[in-house]
């Protein structure tokens, strides 16, 4: 887990969460990000998530599993945000796959990221599709 205050007070807390054997794999996790205040634009919030997210893919064996989260209807938002920062990445090896299905009256925007190195690539991203056939 990773806390951090922005100047203007705000506290972020980044965290993984392992998922390993609920996907099927070894090194497999989700990752999310909190806020506890008033929140504004602050370029040094997405360049710290950025840095959280590098270092976590220095393991070539780690992949990221993403679930926009629908509570509040920006998962959209959310999917095309992060879609920015993914391609902010200075690591130009992870790569990245996306799914949008829908369920029942809601899209489920989700990704896969890995590194393109990973030694299980392909058995990673089949395990990916055969999760969201799942119905998440």
């Amino acid at each position: 887990m990773y806390r951090f205050i922005t100047q203007g007070g705000v506290v972020y807390t980044a965290y993984f969460i392992d998922i390993s054997d609920s996907f099927g794999s070894d090194s497999v996790y989700t990752f999310s990000f909190d806020a506890v205040g008033k929140t504004v634009k602050d370029e040094r919030v997405r360049i710290t998530i950025l840095k959280i997210l590098n270092d976590f893919f220095q393991s070539v064996r780690n992949a990221l599993l993403v679930v926009c989260d629908s509570a509040d209807n920006r998962e959209k938002s959310r999917f095309k945000l992060f879609r920015k920062w993914y391609e902010a990445i200075i690591e130009p090896e992870i790569e990245k796959v996306d799914v949008s299905m829908e369920l029942g009256e809601c899209v489920v925007y989700s990704s896969l990221l890995l590194s393109k190195k990973h030694p299980q690539a392909d058995e990673m991203k089949n395990l990916f599709y055969e999760w969201v056939n799942m119905g998440v």
